[in-house]
């Protein structure tokens, strides 16, 4: 399983429009040092035990609000977001002890957007909260320790800002405060968890995957594209001459944008597919689940893929989401019939402009959940 920690101030490793170009010697260098950190930890495995422990915190919300006019937008819109309980809350913690009894790893499962640098986090580099997080954890447990951190289902979620006083403005470089806030209460948390967990030397480990093909959102026809650039043309160009505020026509750029990259792409006879194939992969360690799905996955998926787990008498389940690929964000089903088209949020109308490729169909969410409930099954018998 290969997934790496969501971030939104990090150089660039894949093709994202808008946000700027990758840093092809970066991901070199990344690629080897990945492919090395592997060939080190084979050669230098040792005997050792370990454990899963199971927490609870409320560092994130839904950061997809229901406004007047039946939209949906970012909660950070609105200073006073109520809360939402579709939040996936568990705290998830792996843990592993080499024969002295001292703690070797610990790895670090939550669901939240790691965005606490806000509108900052593209002119900055940072490893946000689960930097902090992981950092505090490495520090106090010592230098032959290491702390991971994978993302939980957290596409639909951004951090708690009223865990800092009066910070409730993305747009201001304050984000320091809330990432250190963030990250120490995650680490100290897990740290906690960590130490009272009971590891096990006697270990059983199994794995399997699958690949499912979802099929992708239709893109617009040269014909539709023709007639939207003038008509979104002759509107940015009334809205700048007015001297409208850039956020109320910078996703309409977007969209002009994204209709004339398809449309050079069209001409140059590019072929977009219409599906994509998706890797869905279920580790059990003795009675621990660790399920690895790719992609921005939202709440209600990983909640759905832990309840269902549930019947089945698993209660310890760590949802894994940006493994082993990244189709872009990934909603659940109903999340396409929220709102009317145009209306449903930026992860539904403008996620896909900056990846550059189609948003997945309404069923990919729910393909994924059966999924993972049928390894599930299979590798618990």
């Amino acid at each position: 399983m290969i997934s790496c920690t969501h971030t939104h101030s990090g150089p660039g490793s894949m093709p994202l429009r808008v946000i700027g170009k990758n840093d092809d010697a970066y991901q070199n260098q990344l690629e080897k040092k990945i492919a090395g950190a592997v060939f080190l930890a084979q050669k230098g495995m040792k005997e050792g035990s370990i454990g899963f422990g199971m927490g609870n915190i409320d560092l994130a919300a839904s950061r997809r609000i229901r406004w007047p006019d039946g939209s949906i937008r970012f909660d950070w819109l609105d200073p006073n977001v109520p809360p939402n309980e579709t939040i996936d809350k568990d705290l998830a913690v792996l843990t592993v002890k080499n024969l002295e009894r001292k703690t070797q790893a610990v790895v670090i499962n939550y669901a939240c957007h790691p965005v606490t640098m806000g509108g900052n986090s593209f002119n900055l580099i940072s490893s946000d909260f689960p930097g902090v997080a992981t950092g505090l954890i490495e520090k106090v447990l010592g230098s032959e320790s290491v702390s991971l951190f994978l993302n939980g289902a957290f596409g639909d979620t951004h951090p708690r800002k009223d865990l800092v006083p009066g910070y409730n403005n993305y747009s201001k470089i304050e984000g320091d405060e809330l990432t250190i806030t963030l990250g120490t209460i995650l680490g100290a948390e897990a740290l906690r968890i960590s130490e009272v967990t009971p590891t096990y030397s006697d270990v059983g480990i199994q794995a399997y995957s699958e690949t499912v093909r979802v099929q992708l959102e239709k893109l617009p026809s040269v014909e539709v594209l023709d007639d939207r650039i003038l008509e979104d043309r002759k509107r940015l160009e009334e809205l700048m001459k007015a001297g409208t505020p850039t956020s109320e026509w910078w996703w309409l750029k977007q969209d002009l944008d994204w209709s004339e990259y398809l449309l050079e792409q069209y001409k140059n006879n590019r072929r977009f597919e219409t599906y994509e194939d998706l890797e869905v992969q279920v580790i059990r360690i003795n009675d621990n689940y660790i399920i690895g799905l790719p992609g921005e996955i939202f709440s209600h998926i990983g909640l759905q893929i832990k309840s269902r787990a549930k019947k089945l008498g698993i209660t310890k389940v760590l949802v894994n989401a940006l493994a082993n690929g990244n189709p872009g964000y990934v909603p659940a089903e109903h999340d396409y019939t929220v709102a009317p088209k145009g209306k449903r949020g930026y992860e539904l109308e403008g996620s896909y402009m900056l990846y550059g490729r189609p948003l997945v169909c309404p069923k990919a969410g729910t393909t994924l959940i059966e999924t993972a409930i049928n390894l599930i099954a299979k590798i618990s018998d």
